[in-house]
């Protein structure tokens, strides 16, 4: 728990698309040790939702640029939390084998935006499931999947806290993420 953001850029991502850190301090002003929500508006496709829709909220979420890992370590962000099925751009991972069609769609996508097609903008060497791989040794973790109430918060500073199941040996497991203005 401690003071944090949550920066809401689903205005500015589509399918497949890359956001970066430009977008979220173009939104909210974030502090150092800060606590970081990114709302893209992908919880609209959960499972739970009535626009749910499988292979778009698992395949082709919005996923971090290249340097937001190291963003995140120069802020000291404490934890991330997002709305999406996970904190990685699916393209980013085994997905892209597993979806060869959808991996040419981000990919065209990323060469009109950025003039660079994947693997020469994310080395798997160093940009292969990065969240998790480059964040988690430095201690920045990350909460996905998060959805409900966040879908009326609007950008901002809040008291953010997340209570987490207790268990013994998980990987991963459920919590209760609260956000006060």
């Amino acid at each position: 728990f401690g003071p944090g953001v949550i920066a809401d850029i689903s205005p500015m991502v589509s399918n497949s698309s890359v956001y970066t850190p430009a977008m979220i301090e173009s939104v909210v002003d974030v502090q150092p040790g800060d606590i970081l929500i990114v709302k893209t508006g992908w919880h609209a496709y959960g499972w739970n939702s009535p626009d749910a829709d499988e292979f778009r909220y698992m395949i082709k979420h919005p996923g971090p640029s290249p340097d937001f890992a190291d963003w995140c370590i120069e802020k000291r962000i404490k934890w991330l939390g997002v709305d999406c099925v996970a904190m990685e751009h699916p393209m980013n991972t085994i997905q892209r084998n597993w979806h060869p069609r959808t991996f040419e769609e981000a990919n065209r996508k990323l060469i009109d935006q950025y003039g660079k097609d994947w693997d020469e903008m994310y080395p798997l060497d160093r940009y292969y499931q990065d969240m998790h791989l480059n964040l988690f040794p430095k201690g920045i973790i990350h909460a996905e999947n998060l959805g409900f109430e966040l879908a009326g918060a609007e950008s901002g500073r809040y008291f953010i806290g997340c209570f987490v199941q207790q268990g013994i040996e998980l990987t991963s497991c459920w919590a209760r993420i609260v956000a006060f203005r």
